[in-house]
């Protein structure tokens, strides 16, 4: 998986290897010789619809670039939250997420500014220019298992509720 640092657009691979720490959020599992990360923070957000969930932070460059890749199923209320140092135009890529996502764009004030449910996943060897991508104007984005976000009623211009440190520059 690939990351892109420019400003507009950024290229990030969506998914990320957490099988260390999907012990502590539920069950998942990876794809056979993936490198697990481990070590990520983890924050509470809640919901519009009052749900609070525990979230994974990717808020470094590799943690953002690794996300969750190679996983192959996610916890029914588990998430990740990218974090970013400042608003930006963003574009996520699937690159060996093989699970469907929701994607939630959220803005510097907590406000989503583009939903994408049902992100298709990719495979380990499908080609670059057959991956999933989406975009949005965001310091923060958030992947939940696909379904999550119809479940929660989101929809654009709600604010989620979550506390977290922004990354430096």
């Amino acid at each position: 998986m690939r990351a892109s640092c420019r400003r507009l657009p950024i290229v990030l691979a969506l998914a990320f290897a957490l099988p260390a720490l999907a012990a502590q959020a539920g069950p998942s599992s990876t794809a056979p010789g993936a490198a697990p990360q481990s070590g990520l923070t983890r924050a509470r957000l809640k919901f519009p619809d009052g749900k609070t969930i525990s979230v994974d932070l990717a808020a470094t460059p590799l943690q953002r670039e690794v996300g969750l890749m190679n996983r192959t199923r996610l916890p029914k209320d588990y998430g990740m939250l990218f974090v970013f140092p400042v608003e930006q135009g963003l574009q996520f890529w699937m690159k060996n997420t093989l699970v469907d996502l929701d994607m939630v764009f959220i803005d510097h004030e907590g406000r989503v500014t583009a939903f994408y449910p049902r992100v298709p996943r990719s495979e380990l060897d499908t080609p670059e220019d057959k991956l999933a991508r989406r975009s949005g104007l965001a310091q923060y984005v958030l992947e939940l298992p696909a379904g999550a976000g119809a479940r929660h009623k989101l929809k654009v211009g709600q604010k989620l509720g979550f506390a977290v440190a922004i990354p430096p520059n």
